[in-house]
């Protein structure tokens, strides 16, 4: 194209230059200087397109826009290739929970979800669970045991400090062993300290000790550690009204913002910002949102909105309404089982075992975990669950039957009158309340258990309670006469919380108010050997023994889904101890992103 421009022009010798034939005003001015090259300068090529045909043009422009995208297919390659695509520091994560906070402390939290949540990004504790669930070191540097397992000595980390920027001691971990160890203090916590004794040794070491061996003892160092300075001056006995339970000071990845309430005072909005001291890794995330709802159906619908971005968790009958490619489902593997827990003291009928029997007989658990669940779950007998030390297949079972539960009625005298729809004893009706939380997948379930008891001639009332008030209302006070619960066992399933009759009463987690010597003593021993098989085998016996009292039916054990928006990133968590671990790996997730060289 170059040279048919050129060709255009005759060449005459004229001190080395050529001239244009055509001599127009404008066209004397194209004098091109060729004495040192043959090509023409930037200067002349301005001129270019006066002597260029359409056709030309339209070439020159293809081969032009041909070059660029072969500069900029090239370039993005070579980014591609030598470059990639890292988190970045910023962005905010805003996530649905039921409930309301009460309690942000790391001793009270453990019957309320919401609290356990916020605790665990505020507070930490000696040790903790990463997203694998291996037990790690946090404000621990190191330990040492002794050879009688009975001395634990811990060596905390250097600098470390609170959010307020007061030094972390070994004194505050001190501290808090004494308000675990307080009775007036009411930790859920409590039991499992009694009989330990901690001191300080300097303000980087300290020591636990124990009573008795205890195998599975520093999985419970997981506590979060509350300041000396802020709490030592608190009453226990008021300590549930001190306001560092909303708006607390710990030593973790996040700390404290601001809290929005509404008219009734109810928090709405709870903020968390990122604690740019933080002694380890620092989070990518730079601020952290949570808004509270009062029931499930609130919470999916503000996520189908976009007024959240993740839900702490999604039952099982929604998650088929929730069918977009914004939102990545997290199935998550957690030692949680359903089971209906019986209070023989506030129901005269439930003291008989002929009518617990005829109960736990009536219920057909594959039901329920089809037509409540969805299939997605799995029917359990026991306390203890498939994969954990101590579950067996042959422990005794309950098996569906309401023929049999029938005739077990019958013959303990509650009778059926001809045309009448519930049995009595005397002039007695056969009554029972069933009381649990106001929840999508416990309502379908109470249904179902409802009508199982009434086909055998129970009368059943239901009393449904809102999950903000299932804590203070009902389980503390024990008032109820059957509660259906799930029950969160946690990484290792010691069952003595749940059933030692030394957790009758609150903070204590044994909701049958069952008593055994026989379970006591089993479950003593089964905490203090380190022997799997030994272990095992006293759980089974232990088992054995709850199917032949009944003081509660195993139902079945549920799948936890948690939901999250596609673009937050750095989630890997499949297990999980308690609802809170899904936040183990919180420190890697990120929403804004950077290129780096490789």
């Amino acid at each position: 194209m170059i040279k048919s421009f050129f060709g255009r022009f005759k060449k005459e010798k004229n001190s080395g230059h050529l001239a244009i034939r055509r001599q127009t005003d404008f066209d004397k001015k194209l004098v091109f200087a060729l004495s040192k090259s043959r090509m023409p300068t930037f200067s002349q090529l301005k001129y270019l397109p006066r002597y260029l045909a359409r056709s030309e043009k339209f070439v020159l422009l293809g081969l032009f826009i041909v070059l660029l995208l072969g500069l900029g297919f090239w370039g993005v390659k070579f980014s591609l290739e030598k470059m990639e695509k890292v988190p970045d520091y910023g962005g905010e994560y805003v996530e649905g929970l039921v409930g309301a906070p009460q309690y942000v402390n790391p001793i009270l939290a453990q019957t309320n979800d919401v609290d356990m949540d916020l605790s665990r990004l505020v507070f930490s504790g000696l040790f903790k669970y990463d997203s694998a669930q291996v037990l790690v070191s946090d404000l621990a540097e190191r330990y040492e045991i002794s050879e009688d397992k009975r001395v634990y000595t811990i060596f905390l980390k250097d600098n470390l400090t609170w959010h307020d920027g007061e030094k972390l001691t070994a004194a505050d971990v001190v501290f808090t062993a004494s308000l675990i160890k307080d009775p007036l203090f009411r930790s859920p916590l409590y039991s499992g300290f009694r009989g330990v004794t901690v001191e300080k040794v300097d303000d980087r070491t300290l020591k636990f000790i124990l009573n008795e061996s205890y195998a599975p003892f520093l999985g419970m160092l997981t506590f979060g550690i509350l300041p000396e300075h802020l709490w030592y001056n608190i009453p226990a006995q008021s300590a549930n009204l001190a306001e560092y339970n909303i708006k607390p000071v710990g030593s973790g990845p996040f700390k404290f913002k601001s809290l929005t309430k509404d008219k009734n005072g109810s928090i709405k909005i709870y903020t968390l910002v990122v604690n740019d001291n933080f002694y380890d890794k620092k989070p990518y995330l730079e601020k952290l949102i949570f808004k509270f709802y009062p029931d499930y159906d609130s919470a999916l619908a503000a996520l189908q909105n976009q007024n959240i971005e993740a839900i702490s968790f999604l039952p099982e009958e929604t998650e088929e309404s929730l069918q977009s490619k914004k939102f990545t489902k997290y199935f998550l593997s957690l030692p949680q089982y359903t089971a209906i827990f019986f209070d023989q003291k506030n129901n005269e009928f439930l003291k008989d075992a002929a009518v617990r029997k005829a109960l736990a007989l009536a219920i057909d658990k594959n039901k329920i975990v089809n037509e409540a669940l969805g299939g997605k779950g799995e029917a359990v007998d026991g306390p203890i669950l498939p994969g954990y030390v101590g579950h067996s297949p042959d422990i005794k079972k309950i098996a569906f039957d309401q023929g049999f539960a029938k005739d077990n009625l019958e013959k303990a005298g509650y009778k059926l009158a001809e045309g009448e729809p519930f049995r009595k004893k005397g002039d007695k009706v056969l009554k029972i309340v069933l009381t649990t939380v106001d929840r999508p997948e416990y309502n379908k379930v109470a249904d179902l258990i409802k009508t199982s008891w009434e086909a055998i001639g129970v009368q059943v009332e239901l009393s449904i309670v809102p999950s903000i008030r299932i804590q203070r209302e009902i389980i503390r006070p024990r008032a109820y006469e059957s509660l259906m619960l799930g029950t969160i066992l946690g990484f290792d399933p010691d069952p003595y919380p749940f059933w030692h009759s030394s957790q009758v009463e609150d903070p204590g987690l044994n909701l049958s108010l069952y008593a055994n010597r026989n379970v006591d003593k089993l479950l003593e021993e089964a905490r203090q050997t380190d022997n799997p098989e030994e272990r095992a085998k006293k759980y089974l016996e232990f088992q054995n023994i709850l199917a032949d009292d009944i003081p509660a039916i195993f139902l079945y054990s549920p799948r936890y889904t948690y939901v999250v928006s596609a673009l937050v990133f750095g989630i890997d968590v499949a297990r999980i101890s308690v609802p809170s671990d899904r936040f183990a790996g919180i420190s890697n997730w990120y929403k804004e992103t950077k290129r780096q060289w490789k």
